[in-house]
């Protein structure tokens, strides 16, 4: 790592930002150094999105407080001067257009290289061919961005905010990079952003993962509902010591807090030869109270499987139900009848409707329900959805909110409340904590170990392998579309997960 300067890079200096009726910010200091990577934590709602924001230059401290770059003042909150002071973000939406190349559009946001008023499209493919040398990656830089894998993607971004045309790059804000990642290309992530500070920028690195942040950062900055708790050395961090900073309390170990098994003998569902896109004759078992979590890498078959068991997406499948009888074929309709509600991740556009309220989005799988004479019955729908917000623990607990200005984390929780409205049999859920922070995501992780008790069942489909330790009774793991291996209780770890996917990759499944 390249040697500390004596003055910080950045200082961030009692910065404070209030918008009306709340306030976001709250004499928030910390400091980056020159060459590091500085990791920024917080729940959801804990102000990171603000704080990143007015280092942007997209909103203004409040009077009082300042950020100073390389011991120069950011004054006027403009992108232009963040920008010329040599600031770069690269945000969770990587900004992307797929459909066109990493030169084009590498071009897109620096301009391209012309010969008069022509484009010079050999020297344009080197220039991005160069900018990416610089971290360390090889790719055809004229092969649409929607066929390369996702760490490609993420290191064109990168590369591309990289880019010294408009002025030389101080410090990078990198904001939950590997969320759409597999755990196999995470690595390859760090080592670009190993590239990124030898060439002596500095780093913010923003991730609800935590094994992320000790294993990558030099010092992190704990948010906790807008204030600053402190700036900690990673070293002799360790995982537990780290989630109580950003909780406010103890947080137990995945493991150890997940309770035993609610499952019981008796088979609520029965898949046979599942087959999609990449599915490939996968086959399962479901019993009442049992959480079962589908795991794999991207490409394995794990990400289209919910959909494909739901009706939501094209699949062929035989199912058994709880009373024996065969069905060939699934659809949004079948599925509902079975008793199958597909609880998307909030992030999925079809998840819930932004400009609906949390009233609105809870009641909407069930509006009939409430309505008598093509009117809706106010009473009876509130009373529905203040007791799923009060067993939720929905914040704000306000059923006018708009959802669209919640929390992640909260807005799991209405979605989840969407379908818990229409009691299902069978929750099938793709990607749950997605984007939720640690405390979000052990409250999901208890409602979910709370309905399973209640008789419920789960097929839990997700990205994060920290997800399964807490809260599965049993994991299959997928590869190449098919069953590699089946891990249950006590086997349920990340590493084991891992170990199991990654030895059965490239083989026959």
């Amino acid at each position: 790592m390249n040697a500390v300067a004596t003055a910080p890079l950045i200082e961030v200096e009692r910065v404070s930002k209030t918008f009306p009726g709340q306030r976001a910010l709250a004499d928030v200091s910390f400091a980056i150094e020159r060459g590091e990577i500085h990791a920024l934590v917080g729940e959801n709602g804990s102000g990171k999105s603000t704080l990143i924001k007015a280092l942007a230059g997209f909103h203004a401290p409040d009077p009082g407080g300042r950020i100073v770059v390389a011991g120069e003042e950011l004054k006027d909150s403009s992108p232009q001067d963040v920008r010329r002071l040599g600031l770069r973000f690269v945000h969770q939406d990587l900004g992307l257009v797929a459909e066109l190349s990493a030169a084009e559009n590498v071009g897109l946001a620096s301009g391209f290289a012309r010969r008069g008023a022509k484009i010079a499209w050999g020297e344009q493919c080197a220039r991005a061919e160069a900018l990416l040398a610089r971290i360390g990656v090889e790719i055809d830089v004229e092969r649409p961005v929607s066929e390369l894998r996702a760490v490609e993607r993420s290191a064109i971004a990168i590369a591309r905010a990289l880019d010294e045309l408009h002025g030389e790059i101080r410090l990078l804000v990198l904001d939950e990079p590997t969320a759409a990642l597999p755990p196999a290309e995470v690595e390859a992530l760090f080592r670009v952003l190993h590239e990124v500070v030898e060439q002596g920028v500095a780093i913010l690195y923003v991730s609800h993962r935590l094994e992320e942040i000790l294993g990558l950062a030099q010092r992190v900055t704990v948010l906790r509902d807008g204030r600053c708790k402190g700036t900690f050395p990673i070293e002799g961090m360790d995982r537990a010591r780290l989630a109580e900073l950003i909780v406010g309390e103890e947080v137990e170990a995945d493991a150890a807090a997940r309770p035993p098994s609610c499952a019981t003998s008796e088979l609520v569902l029965t898949v046979r030869g599942l087959r999609g896109a990449v599915l490939d004759g996968v086959g399962f078992e479901l019993r009442r109270g049992e959480v079962l979590g589908i795991a794999g890498l991207s490409g394995s078959g794990r990400e289209e499987l919910a959909a494909a068991l739901t009706g939501a997406a094209p699949a062929r499948l035989t199912v058994v139900d709880g009373d024996g009888r065969e069905w060939h074929g699934m659809t949004p309709k079948r599925a509902k009848r079975l008793g199958l509600a597909l609880v998307l991740a909030n992030r999925h556009p079809d998840a819930a409707i932004g400009q609906f309220s949390i009233r609105e989005n809870v009641s909407l799988a069930l509006l009939p329900s409430y309505t008598r004479g093509g009117r809706v019955r106010g009473s009876e729908e509130r009373a529905a959805v203040d007791g799923w917000m009060e067993s939720l623990d929905i914040r704000p607990h306000d059923p006018d909110k708009l959802y669209s200005y919640l929390s992640g984390g909260n807005k799991q929780k209405v979605i989840l409340a969407k379908w818990l409205n229409t009691s299902p049999t069978v929750f099938v859920m793709d990607d749950p904590t997605s984007g939720v922070d640690i405390g979000a995501r052990h409250g999901i992780y208890g409602l979910v170990r709370e309905q399973a008790a209640a008789g419920a069942a789960f097929v839990v489909c997700s990205s994060d392998l920290e997800d399964f330790a807490g809260v599965c009774d049993r994991v299959l793991a997928l590869v190449g579309g098919r069953v590699a291996a089946e891990l249950s209780g006590a086997e349920i770890s990340e590493s084991r997960l891992l170990q199991a996917i990654v030895t059965n990759t490239g083989k026959d499944a």
